[in-house]
């Protein structure tokens, strides 16, 4: 099976906040401006902070918390690691939550993560609670870069929670990659939860 192709993300960011003038580089603390070496770079952090997380997770109880695993992922690359976005942002079209907007998304996400902790006792209902937390998370969007390995590791540590294996890895297989991204840019529940099926171990 092969990768499906998606649009890339638009942002309404006419001061160049995030980026170096007139590049799509972002800034970062190296100060490297290479599209291609900028790109390496990051990996290359973030990969030793994801691995560091593998062995000591950061519990998520509230969005506080994926705050904190953001800014640990990619505190060696942004200084605005961990921080909300201050930017709208789009892909294929489709608008994430606005930035005026935060608060009740806040809100409403730390409702789903409370309901999720308190209620997902079953396998059905671990799957069922997932798939919409990663659906409002990924509406919600909060981060200018880094949103997806985020919630990737947010998905990861509400599973082992539970006593789960709940890793999603788009990069190693493209059925994982198809449902994520299906799922997610389509804000598609029932793929998400197809997603969770297949990838939930115990």
């Amino acid at each position: 099976m092969d990768k499906k192709s998606y649009e890339s993300y638009e942002y309404i960011d006419p001061d160049s906040l995030y980026t170096y003038k007139n590049s799509i580089v972002l800034k970062n603390k190296q100060g490297i401006t290479d599209p291609e070496k900028a790109s390496h770079n990051e990996h290359i952090l973030t990969t030793k902070r994801v691995l560091d997380l593998s062995l000591n997770p950061i519990m998520v109880n509230s969005v506080k918390d994926i705050l904190k695993i953001h800014h640990y992922i990619f505190q060696d690359s942004y200084e605005w690691a961990g921080e909300f976005r201050q930017v709208n942002v789009s892909k294929s079209g489709n608008a994430f939550l606005p930035i005026q907007s935060f608060e009740s998304g806040q809100a409403y996400l730390n409702s789903l993560i409370k309901d999720f902790h308190n209620n997902a006792n079953s396998r059905k209902e671990i799957v069922r609670h997932l798939a919409k937390i990663l659906d409002n998370l990924n509406y919600f969007h909060p981060f200018r870069e880094g949103n997806g390995r985020t919630q990737r590791e947010v998905i990861r540590v509400l599973a082992l929670s539970k006593g789960y294996i709940g890793q999603i890895a788009p990069e190693m297989d493209s059925e994982i990659y198809n449902l994520y991204m299906d799922g997610t840019v389509c804000g598609d529940i029932p793929t998400l939860e197809k997603l969770f099926n297949k990838i939930l171990k115990n």
